[in-house]
């Protein structure tokens, strides 16, 4: 089985015109794509990224189950959108409940919203059927300020973990240094009952630190979407990487059953499609000979379904 454990459902009146306004013009710089030609091709692609074409692509790539999820960017220096919080998390859940036993949904809201957070979570896993809460801490936040602890502690009463995104790679005016796993490691210090999920697995820049975290704290997790760039231009150093986390031995959970896949589709397919992605993961074992690295069929296969469908309690 493989379980994608980050997607994204994007709607066009999620989020502001101005938040839309700085993606293009940096995807247009990043691509070398004129911002004009992303407006007709791109642009529709992801602002109509409905559960439909969700599943579509799964089907396309082989993936039997996805996690897909909103972004909260209301707080941020962006604003708020047409859609409000509780909106457009609705909108998410409608979409996946079309698609009952392959799709699931987080629910993704700023902390900063506080009590109003804390209801909107609670709402969206006991009526909406979620399974857990999204950040993206680079709209402004630190995760470990204890003003959201009440999330957190509504977070293990549910019996539902945190995803967090943990990487630099951010679109300005966003600042990526509130996505430094760290401020994780002080929320799961305080929060042993709560299962965390290190999303993109601290990226290019903090990689060893969630890797470090992982083995010292028994609840925290990891997932590797994001990583298709690494694949594409450096797969030696990912390779030699992923062997490094699966030989350490970690306190209490093998590093090894704690790090599920994910592609964070549609957002990554310009660099590598949801397929290729499936298939450049379950071809490690053979790419890794290349470099005298060896990996076992079975570790692959936690990687893209075993270990999620566990965590996910599927």
């Amino acid at each position: 089985m493989i379980i994608n454990m980050h997607s994204h459902l994007i709607h066009r009146d999620m989020w502001s015109d101005k938040f839309w306004d700085i993606t293009l013009d940096a995807y247009s710089k990043s691509y070398k794509i004129p911002k004009e030609a992303l407006m007709k091709t791109m642009m529709p692609e992801i602002a109509n990224a409905n559960a439909d074409a969700l599943v579509k692509a799964m089907e396309k790539a082989g993936i039997d189950k996805a996690l897909t999820m909103g972004v909260d960017w209301g707080m941020s220096v962006v604003g708020e959108a047409k859609w409000s919080v509780e909106e457009f998390n609705k909108w998410v859940a409608d979409q996946v409940a079309e698609y009952p036993g392959t799709l699931y949904a987080l629910c993704a809201v700023d902390p900063r919203r506080g009590e109003k957070a804390v209801n909107l979570l609670e709402k969206s896993v006991t009526e909406w059927g979620m399974k857990g809460l999204k950040f993206h801490p680079t709209a402004g936040y630190y995760p470990d300020d204890q003003k959201y602890f009440p999330l957190y502690e509504k977070c293990v009463e549910l019996n539902v973990p945190l995803y967090s995104h943990t990487a630099v790679t951010i679109t300005a005016p966003m600042e990526s240094k509130f996505a430094d796993p760290i401020y994780l490691d002080s929320v799961a210090a305080k929060f042993p009952d709560l299962k965390i999920v290190m999303v993109h697995f601290g990226s290019i820049t903090w990689p060893y630190k969630c890797h470090e975290i992982m083995g010292i704290r028994p609840n925290v997790y990891a997932e590797i979407s994001g990583y298709q760039a690494q694949a594409v231009g450096t797969p030696k150093r990912m390779l030699e990487f992923l062997r490094g986390v699966f030989d350490t031995p970690g306190l209490g959970t093998s590093i090894v059953d704690k790090i599920m896949w994910g592609t964070d589709w549609p957002l990554l397919e310009l660099i590598l499609t949801d397929e290729k992605w499936v298939d450049w993961v379950k071809n490690i074992p053979e790419k890794a000979q290349e470099y005298g690295m060896r990996f076992k069929q079975r570790e692959i296969k936690k990687i893209l379904g075993l270990n999620a469908e566990k965590f996910l309690k599927l």
